[in-house]
C-alpha cells in the first residue's frame, strides 16, 4: 500500500465533497457525518467533477446530468450512469487524511442503499405480459439499451431479440451533435456493449431491418426472410432526419444528422471547410453550430419562423438562445425561407428572399419523422407518434413502444400529445416497458428533463415548457453561466419549467418548486417576467427593431460578425487568434496584401540556377536565381493543373520541370516547354491561340537590400527603405552592415500557437524580465538595464533592444518580482557571454520584427533570421536561418555558433517561448470567447516605450492589424 496525505481533516465540508489530486488523478473526498471516504473525482459519464456536485444520503449527484453514485460503495444508482466509480482506501491520522490509490475503499457490508439500476423487485400483474417467455425488441437505440437492462433487473428471465437497422450497437445520440464532431474519440461509446449483451442474454440481429409485424400471430418478418415470434414485442423504431423538400436538397455536402455515420460525414466536412450553412434553428441547429463555431468556421442558421425554437419555446427564451449564438459570431436569419440549393463551384449556394449564401456544406436540422409503419401495420393507435400509457403500452395486447417514435403519456398545454424527443425521455419510456414488461410495478416517472450543450455552456430544462408560457429571469444577465428562465402557464400561474445556463443547483431547486400547486412567487424568487418583445442583455445592437427585423434580415457584415470590445487595444478578443474566417481574410488582406515579406538570404542562392523552396504566408513559393544573375519568386504550383512542381528544398537547376505532365518552366518562372503542345498527328493539343507567355508561373514583386530578399503580390510596392521606415532601417542596417552574410545552418519547427502571438512575444519586454531564466541572471535583458521597446510609426514593425550588464547590479526589490532570476547560476563555459563589439548599435541585443513575417535575432554575436509560415489559426511553421558574415575568422564562426545555442526550438531561451505560446493558444482553445488584458503602460497608447514593462508595442501592433483587417 501507498498512503499519500490528500488533505486536511478541516478542509472537508460536512456533509459535503473536496477535490484534490494525488499523482494526477483527481480524487473527491466525502465527511459523511464523520465517516470519510474518497472516489475517483469524474463521473463515468460526461467527464465532469464530482467535486461540483451534491452529496445526500450517502451518494454523489453529478453536477451535469444528475447521475447518482453510492459514495461507500462507487456503483453508478441511476442513468445515465452506466459504469461504477473508482472508490478508495482512506485513513485518518490526526487533521492528516490519507488516501491509498492501489486499494479499494469498499469494505465489507458497503452496499447501495438506493441502486435504480437493480432493486426492483419483480411483481406478477394482471395483464398476461408477467407470462412473456420471448421479447422481440424492434430497434436498437437508447430506448432498447434502457428497456433491456430494466427487464433483466426486474426479473425476467425469458429471451430477448433486439433488431436493428443499423450495424452498431446500441449507442447515445448527443455526443453526435457535440463530441463528435469535434474528433474526441470516446464520442461512441455503446450504451450496451457486447459484453452487456451477453450478460443480459441478448441475440442481436444488427444491420437487419424488421419489414412486417403479424400482430395476431405475434411474428415479426425481417428483410432476410427470417421470422421471429414473441409474446412480447416492443417497438423503439426511433425516427429519421427530416428531409427538405427543394430542389438541390440532394446534391452532396447537403447533410443531415441522425446516425454515426451521419456525423463521420459532418466531420469530415468540417475538417475542409470555413463556412457551413445550417437550415434549422432549433436545438440540432445550434448544437452543430456549436460545434462549427468550435472547430474555427464560420456559421450561418436559416430558421423560416420569427424566431429560433418558436415551436417548442417562449419566444424570449428563443431569443436568448439566439442572443447567445450571435455572441459567437454566428449569423442567425429569421423569417428565412429557403428555396433552392444549387452548386456554385466547389461551394453551395442557399437561395433565400432573393439572397445567395456561399457556404461549403448545409446542414440540415429541420427535426425528426418517426418512425412508424411498423406501428401501423400492428394496428396501434398512432398520431404523430404511438400513443402509449405511462408504462409503454400501446393500444394492442403485447406490443409496448418507447422513445422518439411515440408520444409522452401527458398531454402537453391544450391538451395535445407530443413527443419527446430526448436522451431522458428515450431512458424513461424504455425502462418503464422494459419493467412492465417483465411485469414488475411501474416506478414513479421523472419530469421530463433535458439537456443541450452550446457555445461553452451547459443548459438543462427541467418541466413541460408550452411556447405560450411566461418567461421569467433571474440570476446572471442573458445567456451567461448562473443565469435561470422559469416558464409559467398564463393561466393558472403555475410553474411549467425552469431553463438553466450552467447552474446545476437550480434545475436540482427546481424539482422541488415544480411540486408546488399554487401560483408561482415571482417576488420571493427575486424574478422578473420578459415580455414578448424584451431583449436580453445579449441581444445584438443590430436588430433596430422586431417590426424591422421582421421583413429583413441583413447579413452579418465582417465588422458586425467580429466586434472588438469595447475596450479599444486594451482587450484582444479570442477570435483575433482561433477564427479560421479572420485567418483566411489575413492570408488576403496582410501576406497576400500590401506587405514585403521575408522569403531567402542571397547566400542562400549565390549561383545561378540556385534555388530555394521558401513561402509568403501559407503559400509554397520558389526563389532562385536567374542565368543573369537576378533573383527571381514564384509560386511553387503548375500553372497546368496545380501540381507542386518543387520537391526539394533547395538545389541547383537549369529548370523546373513538373512531374506530373512534364511542363517546364525557366529559372524566372516563365513557362518554357508543354510536351505535345501541338498534338500528335495533328490531333489532340493546346488550342492553336495558346501563349506560352500567358501560361507561367505566377510571379511576385522582389527586393533585396544587403543580402536579405523580400517579395510581394503587389506590384506598386513602396520602396522596401519607405516599408521599413528610418528608425526600423536603422536597426535593420545595424545588424546588416554592409558586410556579406554567409549562411551557417537552419532549424525548422512547428508551434502549436497562433502566428500573431510570435509577433506579440517580441513585441512584450514584460515575459522577457520574468520568463528566461538566462536572460535575466545573466544581464542580457534585465529590468534595470538600458532598454527600449521600438515602434514605427505605423505600429507593424518593431526592435526590441537592451544593452548587456554583468546581472550583477540587480536591486533586491527587482529580484523579487522575477522568479526566473538565479543568483547563484553559473556557466560552465564563461566564453558562452563573450561580447564581442562589432556593430554600430548602442545594444548588445536586439530582435526586430519586420511585419509579416519576418525577425531579426543579434543575440549578442549570433546572428539570425526567423521566418514565419501560418498554416492556420491554431499553428505555424518558423524556419530559423543562422549565419555570419564572410570574413569571419574560424574562431568568430565558432563563438556563433556557440552562441547558436541560446535560440532555435530547444535553445536556451527558444524553448521557454515555445512553451508559453502554446499554453497562450491551449487557453484560448480549451476555454474559448475570451479576451486579452494588454493595459501594461497606460501613459504610451500604442507605440514605442522606453520601459521593459510595457505593452504598447502590442497594442500599436493590433491598431495597424484592424486597419488592414478592416475591423
Amino acid at each position: 500500500m501507498a498512503w499519500q496525505r490528500a488533505a486536511s481533516l478541516k478542509s472537508i465540508p460536512k456533509d459535503g465533497v473536496l477535490g484534490v489530486k494525488l499523482d494526477g488523478t483527481p480524487i473527491a473526498l466525502y465527511d459523511l457525518q464523520g465517516e470519510i471516504r474518497a472516489t475517483h473525482g469524474i463521473c463515468t459519464h460526461a467527464l465532469a467533477f464530482l467535486a461540483d456536485g451534491f452529496v445526500e444520503d450517502g451518494k454523489i449527484e453529478c453536477p451535469l446530468h444528475q447521475g447518482l453514485f453510492d459514495i461507500r460503495s462507487g456503483k453508478a444508482l441511476c442513468a445515465p450512469l452506466t459504469k461504477d466509480i473508482a472508490t478508495y482506501a482512506v485513513k485518518v491520522e490526526g487533521d492528516d487524511v490519507l488516501v491509498d490509490l492501489e486499494q479499494s475503499g469498499r469494505s465489507t457490508g458497503d452496499v447501495s442503499t438506493d441502486n435504480a439500476l437493480t432493486s426492483v423487485e419483480p411483481l406478477a400483474t394482471s395483464d398476461n405480459a408477467a407470462a412473456a417467455t420471448n421479447v422481440v425488441i424492434v430497434g436498437a437505440g437508447q430506448a432498447a439499451a434502457a428497456a433491456i437492462v430494466a427487464m433483466r433487473d426486474a426479473g425476467f428471465n425469458g429471451t430477448i431479440d433486439l433488431v436493428g437497422d443499423e450495424v452498431h450497437l446500441p449507442y447515445e445520440r448527443p455526443p453526435l451533435s457535440k463530441e463528435a464532431l469535434l474528433g474526441q474519440p470516446t464520442a461512441f461509446q455503446p450504451r450496451l456493449s457486447e459484453e452487456d449483451a451477453r450478460r443480459y442474454g441478448v441475440k442481436l440481429h444488427l444491420g437487419q431491418r424488421a419489414v412486417a409485424v403479424d400482430s395476431r400471430g405475434r411474428t415479426v418478418s425481417l428483410e432476410g426472410g427470417e421470422a421471429l415470434s414473441y409474446d412480447a414485442l416492443l417497438l423503439a423504431t426511433g425516427g429519421r432526419a427530416r428531409r427538405l423538400a427543394l430542389p438541390g436538397s440532394d446534391l452532396p455536402n447537403v447533410l443531415h444528422l441522425r446516425t454515426i455515420e451521419d456525423a463521420a460525414m459532418i466531420e469530415r466536412a468540417f475538417a475542409t471547410a470555413t463556412h457551413v450553412g445550417i437550415i434549422g434553428g432549433g436545438f440540432i441547429g445550434l448544437e452543430l453550430a456549436s460545434s462549427a463555431v468550435a472547430r474555427g468556421l464560420a456559421v450561418t442558421v436559416l430558421e423560416r419562423e420569427p424566431e429560433i425554437m418558436a415551436r417548442i419555446l417562449p419566444a424570449p427564451l428563443g431569443r436568448v438562445f439566439r442572443a447567445l449564438a450571435r455572441r459567437h459570431q454566428v449569423d442567425v436569419r429569421r423569417n428565412a425561407d429557403v428555396t433552392e440549393i444549387t452548386r456554385r463551384g466547389k461551394r453551395l449556394g442557399i437561395h433565400t428572399g432573393g439572397e445567395i449564401i456561399e457556404v461549403d456544406a448545409v446542414l440540415v436540422g429541420i427535426g425528426l419523422e418517426p418512425n412508424l409503419d411498423l406501428a401501423q401495420a400492428a394496428g396501434c393507435t398512432v398520431a404523430n407518434g404511438i400513443e402509449v400509457d405511462a408504462d409503454g403500452r400501446t393500444s394492442v395486447p403485447n406490443v409496448w413502444a418507447a422513445g422518439d417514435c411515440t408520444l409522452h403519456h401527458v398531454a402537453a398545454a391544450g391538451g395535445r400529445r407530443i413527443r419527446l424527443e430526448s436522451w431522458h425521455n428515450a431512458e424513461e419510456q424504455g425502462a418503464a416497458a422494459g419493467r412492465s414488461i417483465a411485469g414488475a410495478a411501474s416506478a414513479a416517472l421523472k419530469r421530463p428533463w433535458f439537456w443541450t450543450d452550446q457555445f461553452g455552456l451547459n443548459i438543462q430544462m427541467l418541466g413541460t415548457i408550452a411556447p405560450t408560457d411566461l418567461v421569467a429571469h433571474s440570476g446572471a444577465a442573458g445567456a451567461s453561466a448562473g443565469a435561470v428562465y422559469r416558464t409559467i402557464d398564463r393561466a393558472s400561474g403555475r410553474l411549467t419549467g425552469v431553463v438553466a445556463f450552467s447552474d446545476a443547483q437550480a434545475i436540482r431547486a427546481a424539482r422541488a418548486e415544480l411540486e408546488l400547486s399554487a401560483p408561482f412567487d415571482l417576488m420571493a424568487a427575486g424574478a422578473q417576467v420578459l415580455s414578448a418583445d424584451t431583449h436580453t442583455d445579449d441581444d445584438s445592437s443590430d436588430d433596430h427593431s422586431e417590426a424591422s427585423d421582421m421583413t429583413a434580415n441583413p447579413p452579418l457584415s465582417i465588422t458586425t460578425r467580429y466586434a472588438w470590445p469595447k475596450e479599444g487595444l486594451r482587450r484582444i478578443p479570442d477570435w483575433v487568434y482561433t477564427d479560421q474566417t479572420i485567418y483566411e481574410r489575413e492570408i488576403d488582406k496582410i501576406f497576400h496584401g500590401r506587405t514585403w515579406n521575408y522569403v531567402a538570404l542571397e547566400c542562400e542562392v549565390p549561383n545561378p540556377g540556385d534555388y530555394i523552396r521558401s513561402n509568403v504566408g501559407p503559400t509554397p513559393i520558389v526563389v532562385s536565381r536567374a542565368e543573369d544573375g537576378s533573383i527571381h519568386a514564384f509560386e511553387n504550383r503548375c500553372a497546368h493543373r496545380a501540381a507542386e512542381f518543387c520537391r526539394e528544398l533547395s538545389g541547383n537547376a537549369k529548370e523546373f520541370v513538373c512531374p506530373y505532365h512534364q511542363w517546364s518552366y525557366d529559372l524566372k518562372g516563365n513557362l518554357a516547354g508543354v510536351p505535345f503542345r501541338r498534338g500528335v498527328d495533328g490531333k489532340g493539343g493546346m488550342p492553336k491561340d495558346f501563349k506560352a507567355a500567358d501560361h507561367g508561373l505566377r510571379q511576385l514583386n522582389v527586393t533585396t537590400h544587403r543580402g536579405v530578399v523580400f517579395a510581394s503580390y503587389q506590384q506598386d510596392m513602396e520602396l522596401l527603405q519607405d516599408y521599413l521606415g528610418p528608425e526600423i532601417l536603422a536597426e535593420f542596417e545595424a545588424t546588416f552592415d554592409g558586410r556579406k552574410p554567409r549562411l551557417l545552418g537552419h532549424y525548422r519547427h512547428s508551434l502549436p500557437g497562433n502566428w500573431k502571438l510570435y509577433h506579440e512575444n517580441l513585441k512584450d519586454p514584460y515575459h522577457a524580465t520574468l520568463l528566461h531564466t538566462f536572460l535575466v541572471t545573466f544581464g542580457l535583458l534585465v529590468a534595470g538595464n538600458k532598454s527600449l521597446m521600438l515602434a514605427d510609426p505605423t505600429g507593424r514593425h518593431g526592435v526590441m533592444a537592451s544593452a548587456k550588464s554583468d546581472g550583477k547590479n540587480v536591486s533586491s526589490d527587482t529580484k523579487k518580482e522575477m522568479r526566473a532570476y538565479r543568483e547563484s547560476m553559473e556557466l560552465a563555459e564563461p566564453r558562452f557571454m563573450d561580447f564581442i563589439d562589432e556593430f554600430k548599435s548602442p545594444w548588445s541585443v536586439t530582435m526586430a520584427t519586420i511585419w509579416p513575417n519576418l525577425i531579426i535575432q543579434r543575440e549578442m554575436n549570433t546572428l539570425g533570421v526567423r521566418q514565419i509560415v501560418p498554416t492556420g489559426p491554431h499553428e505555424f511553421i518558423m524556419k530559423w536561418t543562422m549565419f555570419g558574415f564572410e570574413g569571419d575568422d574560424e574562431e568568430m564562426t565558432r563563438h556563433r555558433l556557440r552562441q547558436g545555442n541560446l535560440m532555435g526550438p530547444a535553445g536556451f531561451l527558444g524553448l521557454e517561448d515555445n512553451e508559453a505560446i502554446k499554453f497562450v493558444q491551449d487557453g484560448m482553445q480549451r476555454v474559448p470567447n475570451g479576451r486579452h488584458l494588454v493595459e501594461l503602460d497606460p501613459a504610451v497608447a500604442a507605440g514605442t516605450s522606453d520601459t521593459l514593462i510595457s505593452e504598447a508595442a502590442i497594442r500599436a501592433m493590433y491598431q495597424h492589424w484592424r486597419q488592414e483587417m478592416g475591423l
